[in-house]
């Protein structure tokens, strides 16, 4: 895989091994959003169609599904099955699927029919954000689960951005190290890291309503509000102080570390509000209202 590809070593071995194959199955590309899936599913349609990835776009054989779409309807999936009705040009049809968490039961099961037959010359590429597709789909197919990026390969990767070392810790734990989140990002990660550095000199715990600007009703420069495409950023922006409090290893002196939350909070106190954080990152997945940050800025705010 090419080198300036930054995915995790790991992954891009289990890539490999599936090329490997005699006969490989459909495959699933399963991970959070910024961890390179759809690069590697570019990778993995070039070679099984043996041409070059500038080349795909005019491929008759390969078709994407899902590009530029939040979610995918049932009309999406049944062009994609009328697609592999088809003759193909060469000597297989490459199909990828985007977005493949979005998908209904039913369009799951209609997907089935690209599966069901090993002998067919029509080969799936699903991407997927979750682990929710349907055993039968599963089952069919070759299964990659995509890892963040360890941290050496992180933090040469920031590097490479001209993020300094003092501010990458933050960046790479606002993202979990999917680095192709922080490129389709820059401009809301500058935002992020010009806020965590004004959190970080928060010398009064009650400073955070002023910060996070949670006292009015209808503040227009409310965070939440300004952030509300991203809830999980915005819960482990609030996470990443305790975190770092916690697994600090520098040796610095009191008189040097950050007031907040060094000189506010024990311990004891981080660890729990990490552990309250993580039922918020799990509410996410559901909905989270700013009615719920607002619980979590104010459970940090009041714990003893």
């Amino acid at each position: 895989m090419h080198q300036q590809i930054y995915i995790n070593k790991d992954t891009i071995n289990e890539i490999e091994n599936y090329l490997s194959l005699a006969e490989p199955p459909g495959i699933i590309l399963q991970g959070i959003p910024g961890l390179g899936k759809e690069l590697a599913a570019r990778y993995i349609a070039a070679k099984l169609l043996k041409c070059q990835e500038s080349a795909l776009e005019g491929n008759p054989d390969f078709h994407q599904t899902g590009k530029g779409k939040d979610s995918l309807k049932v009309e999406d999936i049944e062009q994609l099955l009328e697609a592999s009705h088809r003759s193909s040009i060469g000597h297989i049809k490459v199909f990828t699927l985007l977005n493949a968490h979005t998908i209904s039961k039913m369009s799951q099961n209609r997907l089935l029919k690209l599966l069901e037959d090993r002998a067919s010359n029509n080969k799936l590429i699903i991407i997927s954000e979750q682990d929710c597709l349907l055993e039968t789909i599963k089952s069919r197919c070759y299964s990659i689960h995509f890892h963040p990026l360890k941290e050496e390969e992180m933090m040469k990767f920031l590097k490479g951005l001209n993020i300094n070392r003092d501010c990458a810790g933050f960046v790479g734990f606002l993202t979990e190290n999917a680095p192709y989140s922080i490129t389709s990002h820059m401009n809301e990660i500058k935002d992020y890291l010009d806020f965590y550095q004004k959190m970080r000199q928060i010398t009064l715990r009650g400073d955070l309503l002023q910060l996070f600007h949670v006292m009015k009703e209808k503040d227009e420069n409310e965070f939440f509000k300004k952030h509300e495409t991203y809830p999980v950023w915005n819960i482990r922006t609030l996470l990443y102080p305790f975190y770092q409090f916690l697994t600090d290893i520098s040796g610095k002196d009191s008189e040097k570390r950050d007031p907040f939350p060094n000189t506010l909070y024990n311990k004891l106190q981080a660890l729990k509000i990490l552990e309250y954080g993580s039922e918020h990152l799990s509410m996410t997945q559901r909905s989270y209202t700013k009615n719920d940050y607002f619980n979590l800025i104010r459970y940090i705010i009041q714990i003893r």
